[in-house]
């Protein structure tokens, strides 16, 4: 698609995640009329009947009426689309980050299968985060990353067999670098630094001299 063409669509900005893996908070949508007879499931569609307007995937349709749904959604929407609903079908996007680039959107077949792919992500994201609280328990069966890399900031980044794990600040805090990775490795618990300790140590007992 030319950038000159983007005259012909009407444009709105994208806000929300429940489409995040095609679209992502600040991209501007380049919208076009279409039919309810031409819809196909698989195509993207911001709908107006309602405030806030959203934008969601045809998942399901019938001649009578259409089922709508985010691609990360748990859930359909409960409001149906019909022939007399008011909305325009999502052609293409301009991301936020690249305001010069123009993105296709793929609806109808491809569409579904992009709905499907990020509904098996969310259904594993849902069982990871179930299944945590038990491997948290199993700790001591979670591979260590032993392996430090220190930078001058003071900052402490843990690897395992190459893999980055998790960075330590030098307030203590630790984030794993993926939710994933802190199901299959743990860091060990900082040992503090023997050298600043005894000239702590050091200092106190100068203080305590007469």
């Amino acid at each position: 698609m030319l950038m000159s063409e983007l005259d012909n669509f009407t444009k709105a900005y994208y806000t929300g995640n429940s489409m995040r893996g095609m679209l992502k908070h600040g991209d501007i949508l380049l919208l076009s009329n279409i039919s309810y007879g031409m819809l196909e499931c698989g195509d993207i569609v911001a709908v107006f009947d309602r405030t806030p307007h959203y934008v969601h995937r045809v998942i399901s349709k019938s001649p009578d009426y259409a089922i709508t749904m985010g691609d990360n959604n748990p859930q359909p929407d409960e409001m149906k689309l019909t022939r007399k609903s008011k909305f325009m079908i999502v052609e293409a996007f301009i991301p936020g980050e690249s305001p010069k680039v123009v993105l296709q959107v793929d609806g109808g077949y491809y569409g579904m299968r992009q709905f499907y792919r990020q509904q098996r992500i969310l259904r594993f994201k849902r069982t990871a985060g179930k299944l945590f609280p038990f491997f948290r328990k199993l700790g001591v069966l979670r591979i260590p990353a032993r392996k430090e890399t220190r930078f001058r900031d003071g900052t402490v980044q843990w690897s395992c067999c190459g893999i980055p794990v998790a960075a330590s600040t030098p307030d203590g805090k630790t984030r794993y670098l993926h939710w994933s990775k802190r199901l299959f490795f743990r860091v060990p618990a900082q040992i503090p630094d023997m050298e600043s300790e005894n000239s702590e140590e050091i200092k106190m007992k100068e203080g305590n001299e007469p």
